[in-house]
C-alpha cells in the first residue's frame, strides 16, 4: 500500500533543496567556503531522496526490499520503469554522492560547480516524478 506521507515528505525534502541549490546558482561566482559546503549538502540529501524514492518504488511495485542503492535501480531500469539514460544519470549521481560522504577529501569543488550550472540536479526531481508515476 502506497504511503501518501513518505511521497509527501520526499516531495517537500526536495523542494526544500531545489529551493537552496537554486539560490546558490544566482550567486555561485560569490561562493564562499560556507556555500560550497551548503551546496556539497543539499546535493548529498537531493541525490538521497532520489535512492530512497528508487526503494520505495521497486518495494510497491514489486514487492522486493533492497538494502544496496543501486540495487532498486538496477531492478527498475530491468522492468523499463526508468529508460537507460536516466538510469545512467542515476548511478552517475549515486558515484557522486557516495564521493561526497565517504571521499569528502577528494571532492573536486569544480565538479560541483558544475552541476550547479547547468541546474542538472533538476533531473533528481524529474526522475522521481517518473518514478511516482509509475506507481499503482
Amino acid at each position: 500500500m502506497r504511503d501518501k506521507a513518505y511521497e509527501q515528505e520526499v516531495d517537500r525534502v526536495q523542494q526544500e533543496m531545489l529551493l537552496m541549490l537554486d539560490d546558490l546558482h544566482t550567486d555561485i561566482d560569490h561562493w564562499n567556503g560556507r556555500d560550497l559546503l551548503a551546496a556539497q549538502r543539499a546535493l548529498q540529501i537531493i541525490i538521497e531522496s532520489l535512492i530512497g524514492l528508487s526503494r520505495y518504488t521497486y518495494q510497491q511495485k514489486y514487492n522486493i526490499s533492497v538494502s544496496k542503492s543501486r540495487s532498486a535501480l538496477d531492478g527498475l531500469a530491468k522492468q523499463g520503469d526508468i529508460c537507460k539514460t536516466d538510469y545512467e544519470l542515476s548511478l552517475k549521481m549515486i558515484g557522486f554522492r557516495n564521493v561526497l560522504v565517504h571521499d569528502y577529501l577528494d571532492v573536486n569543488q569544480k565538479i560541483i560547480e558544475a552541476i550547479i550550472r547547468k541546474k542538472q540536479y533538476h533531473d533528481i526531481q524529474r526522475i522521481s516524478e517518473i518514478l511516482l508515476q509509475s506507481l499503482p
